[in-house]
């Protein structure tokens, strides 16, 4: 069975390949340079197959960004499950994923594509929208943290951290810096 066959079969490898496609392109050129010909030819598959799992470009960018969402998602709730302490948990768990995205030595260039992608991405009305309903959906779960101007200063603090090393990646050199940055925001989410 030659490989073009055999990828065909399997479907999640394809969208998979698309949606990896969607954030190089992104990353290269910005949102606007993102085009369903670029994305096919990048995935190794057919206009015909890239419209066959999604039916409009913006459904494709929507798609990449969802799964941006899902894997920052996945993240925190396992950075949450390990917090003992109740009391800024979520909080804690969003500036440590944050920071770990951007500064672990094993962050892939993948994850770090991913990363660019979501950023690029919020520059988008309709992005930034699904970023602000994700957000708020996790607060309502936990609603001394949305209200809280600590938690949400660590919040904001880490979402500044995260652009800073997208844009300067020489600050990415800095772990002792990032490290003595990292505790002091964390120092939001403690009780007083």
């Amino acid at each position: 069975m030659n490989a073009d066959l055999k990828r065909r079969k399997q479907p999640a490898i394809v969208r998979a390949a698309l949606l990896d496609a969607v954030v190089q392109e992104a990353v290269l050129g910005g949102l606007a340079s993102v085009t369903v010909l670029g994305v096919a030819a990048r995935a190794s598959v057919s206009k015909g197959a890239l419209f066959h799992h999604f039916p409009t470009r913006q459904a494709l960018l929507e798609a990449a960004y969802a799964e941006c969402l899902l894997r920052f998602d996945s993240e925190l709730d396992a950075c949450m499950a390990r917090d003992p302490v109740e009391a800024g948990r979520f909080t804690r768990a969003y500036v440590i994923v944050t920071f770990e995205a951007m500064t672990s030595g094993a962050m892939t260039s993948d994850d770090r594509r991913w990363a660019t992608f979501s950023l690029t991405a919020l520059v988008e009305p309709a992005f930034a929208q699904l970023w602000r309903d994700w957000l708020a959906k996790r607060l309502e779960s936990v609603p001394s943290e949305r209200v809280d101007p600590r938690y949400r200063a660590a919040r904001l603090a880490a979402d500044g951290f995260w652009l800073q090393m997208l844009s300067e990646p020489a600050a990415q050199s800095a772990p002792t810096v990032n490290d003595a940055l990292l505790a002091c925001i964390l120092t939001l989410t403690r009780a007083a």
